[in-house]
């Protein structure tokens, strides 16, 4: 029995062309035999009939269209298939079942887990970082001076300038700040006491603490996440070296010699920055502004700044390289996780400065 493929159907308005079957490319050598008396003309081509049709049959009725002018005549499933192979794809609508509340909550458990899985990884570090340094204690030889040395040089003496900097600047802007209020009242030799408390207790180790974050922390994931694209760190595994003293171990006592001696210039400057708005804005002579520093300036105030100073340095330490070994795939994960290492040492430094406040204020400090 003879497969009908097509048959011409004659209308008022012309001829019409309806296909059958199945138009495949197992049927093609059958189909292009049939084919050989199909009309030149026709007004419209009707495919809706059509079992199933593969890439083979779609290319056969595009040349059949273009050969007879005709209009053609498709299911939607037919339509979707001539469009992607035209390259102009229909917009396919998403629908999302799941209703708004459960898909809010849904991304918040996923950030919750990515969180503790963060956690989690950062505290794996401080484990290892602990028994490495435990372990070279017994052996000293094993710290690797060289690269401490080197990273003290990097993240303190070159970070110095802007450091300076950034703590005249802010220091002279809470001095004025504070004048412009307080010679309201005549009570302009206040303002030595507020630029005092505020640089000593707070601002110069924070400020201090935020810059180093931006400049070493972001540099510690760079680095780190590069090694680990060139697969540098895998290297030093197969070598039968440990990372973790070679690349964290240096770094993390550099920045927590650095820091604390960053912080102490900052204060230093700071109150020089404080002494030059005193001096020109509120004419106060220099020794009198010495002599207020030295009355205000109790040692435990001093020492209340500095001793978070350790405790920042190892906070933008452990994030900046966890985020650094955590890199992977391409170019892309080294600055994506760079930037995610410097939002995290600033909020975690923010956040441990504010418990600091709360515990020397519950002791009375």
């Amino acid at each position: 029995m003879k497969t009908l493929y097509f048959k011409t159907i004659s209308e008022s308005d012309g001829s019409r062309v309806v296909f059958g079957d199945e138009w495949t490319i197992e049927r093609s050598e059958d189909i292009r035999h049939a084919l050989k008396d199909f009309p030149d003309k026709a007004a419209l081509l009707d495919a809706t009939a059509i079992g199933r049709m593969d890439l083979w049959g779609i290319l056969q009725l595009q040349e059949l269209q273009d050969r007879t002018k005709a209009d053609l005549a498709l299911t939607d499933g037919q339509k979707k298939m001539f469009a992607l192979l035209s390259g102009d794809p229909p917009e396919l609508a998403l629908e999302d079942s799941k209703p708004y509340v459960m898909r809010l909550f849904e991304s918040l458990g996923k950030m919750a887990s990515n969180a503790f899985e963060t956690m989690f990884g950062m505290m794996s570090l401080v484990g290892e970082i602990a028994v490495c340094f435990i372990r070279n204690l017994a052996h000293p030889k094993s710290f690797r001076f060289h690269s401490i040395v080197r990273h003290i040089e990097e993240t303190g003496l070159r970070a110095l300038p802007i450091i300076a900097l950034l703590a005249v600047l802010i220091s002279m802007v809470i001095s004025y700040q504070a004048a412009t209020q307080l010679q309201r009242f005549g009570a302009s030799i206040f303002t030595v006491d507020l630029t005092v408390i505020s640089i000593l207790r707070e601002m110069g180790v924070l400020i201090t603490a935020i810059m180093v974050a931006g400049r070493s922390g972001s540099a510690f994931a760079a680095e780190i996440g590069v090694m680990k694209l060139r697969e540098e760190i895998d290297a030093l595994k197969t070598m039968g070296m440990n990372p973790i003293e070679i690349l964290v171990l240096p770094r993390l006592i550099a920045m927590m010699i650095t820091l604390p001696l960053l912080a102490f210039i900052a204060d230093i400057v700071g109150l020089a920055g404080g002494g030059l708005i005193a001096i020109f804005l509120l004419d106060i002579p220099l020794d009198q502004y010495v002599e207020r520093v030295d009355m205000v300036a109790k040692p435990t105030m001093f020492f209340v700044g500095l001793i978070k100073a350790p405790v920042f340095a190892f906070v933008i330490t452990i994030v900046g390289t966890y985020q650094g070994m955590n890199v992977s795939g391409s170019a892309e994960s080294v600055g994506k996780l760079t930037t995610v290492a410097v939002v995290q040492s600033i909020f975690l430094v923010i956040m441990v400065d504010a418990l600091f406040s709360i515990i020397f204020s519950n002791i009375g400090i």
